[in-house]
């Protein structure tokens, strides 16, 4: 699954007999259908492109014409050829399973009502929980249609939620991961160093907290959130960069409030959730229309009088301003959701050249101390395919001749990696029936113990369980007791 589309006339992703190894696109982002065209069955949205007509795009003389589904970011193109692109040996490339059959859903990014509710002004994409869990059934159809067994690759995150459960988005993958066959690899992040995680974790309770957040000077809007356990009780008030103070807002079941303040012509939600949908802790929501630039310090009250702990999470980079974070900002606790559901395997990313941590790379554990990211694998200079500049190449000879590769980094190409191997495993367990009940889990307990744990202490934040050794894992599993 790669949410934003692939370039479907790459030469790693054509058989050597000229026929596609794509199984299926569903394009959620086409609104009109054309003539010929068909949404996949038991959805109401989009355009899905059979394995037939991603072939005769391809001996068309106007692809775009036949199945019009384009990568324009280059990211879901990328993280298809590491996973699982061609054997391509003029080009040293060679995604991690090569043989696999790939079937993509490109996601259709959140409406505007959306973006405007969280501040999202930037062109990053972003995309709503429900068309992310509708592709997820879409694949898992897909592959109980094919008789196959399906790796889910998310190259995507959020810092929204309790970094505990995962989200809603956290369990459905992990309830699919329980059924057999089903695999489901997820990207760590690249929040470890951006200071926008905060958490208070004093050795005794204080009544009250000051939490100092950096505000840019072009900085329209954001949202943050804080997390507590059941057992803490906490509400908060607001001191903005000119001294104003909003007063304490109370905790209460479904309490909300907008503080206005005059001077800074900044206008902020609180919103109380004091048993959340996603596991039953406190979440208290504030967002931030128009803050002004400096220092916002936001007033926590310990009203429960127990321990103090709790966490709080601004967004992810790709929507904020570089210049707002935390001042005490914690690097740890920064898998990005859905990843620390324990049901889903989480990949952190390293640099494997000189075998070391990426300080970008998010750091476990979770709000609830599960062990997260599962292992790490590869991210830095990973190798891989890239979609066709200009007009689309027509023809097996200039596809060649205009195939385009490079390098990016990041916990999205790590997943990738991590899939990969996965399907290997996949292949492994069904295909030669030496596991045909593994699970999600299963899979998970199989890598873990063929990972390196070479001058790693584990479990670690950082590491997780070690680092990826799919070779190790067979070495292991031909010979248990060695």
């Amino acid at each position: 699954m790669t949410a934003e589309g692939i370039d479907y006339s790459h030469p790693a992703f054509i058989g050597s007999d000229g026929r596609t190894r794509i199984a299926a696109i569903w394009d959620q982002t086409v609104e009109v259908l054309r003539e010929g065209e068909n949404g996949p069955e038991y959805f109401e949205y989009g355009a899905e492109y059979t394995q037939e007509d991603i072939n005769r795009a391809l001996e068309s003389d106007n692809p775009l014409g036949i199945v019009p589904s384009r990568d324009t970011d280059g990211h879901g193109t990328f993280l298809a050829g590491i996973a699982c692109g061609n054997e391509i040996p003029d080009q040293g490339f060679s995604g991690i399973a090569p043989l696999a059959t790939i079937c993509v859903v490109k996601c259709k990014e959140a409406k505007q009502n959306l973006r405007n509710y969280y501040f999202i002004n930037t062109e990053e994409p972003c995309y709503a929980e429900n068309d992310i869990m509708l592709a997820v059934y879409y694949l898992w159809r897909k592959a109980r249609r094919l008789r196959m067994p399906l790796v889910v690759c998310l190259g995507m995150g959020t810092n929204q939620g309790g970094h505990s459960m995962g989200g809603i988005l956290g369990k459905l993958l992990s309830d699919y991961g329980d059924y057999r066959g089903f695999l489901v690899v997820t990207a760590g992040g690249n929040e470890a160093n951006t200071s926008h995680h905060y958490l208070n974790d004093p050795i005794s309770s204080e009544s009250e907290v000051e939490v100092e957040i950096r505000v840019g000077n072009s900085e329209g809007g954001f949202t943050l959130e804080l997390w507590a356990a059941t057992t803490e009780l906490y509400s908060v008030g607001l001191i903005s960069p000119g001294g104003e103070y909003s007063g304490k807002t109370q905790a209460r079941l479904g309490e909300k409030r907008q503080v206005n303040f005059l001077f800074e012509g900044t206008t902020v939600f609180i919103e109380y959730l004091l048993v959340s949908f996603e596991d039953g802790d406190e979440c208290i929501r504030i967002r931030f229309q128009n803050p002004t630039e400096g220092i916002w310090r936001i007033r926590v009250f310990n009203d429960a009088g127990y321990f103090g702990r709790f966490d709080m999470w601004l967004p992810m980079q790709n929507f904020l301003d570089g210049e707002t974070y935390f001042l005490r900002a914690n690097p740890d606790t920064t898998i990005c959701d859905p990843g620390n559901n324990t049901g889903i395997i989480t990949f952190a990313f390293y640099d494997s050249l000189n075998h070391s941590v990426v300080i970008e790379s998010s750091r476990g554990f979770t709000r609830d101390m599960a062990i997260k990211p599962d292992m790490s694998a590869p991210g830095v200079d990973i190798y891989g395919t890239l979609p066709f500049a200009g007009n689309y190449p027509v023809g097996e000879e200039e596809r060649s001749s205009r195939a385009r590769y490079g390098s990016r980094s990041g916990s999205s190409e790590a997943a990738a990696v991590g899939s990969g191997a996965a399907a290997l495993l996949a292949e492994w367990a069904f295909i030669y029936k030496n596991d045909i009940a593994m699970d999600t889990q299963k899979a998970k307990k199989y890598l873990i113990r063929g990972a390196d744990r070479t001058g790693i202490t584990v479990p670690s934040r950082a590491w997780g369980n070690g680092t990826l050794n799919l070779y190790d894992t067979f070495d292991w599993l031909r010979s248990p007791q060695a």
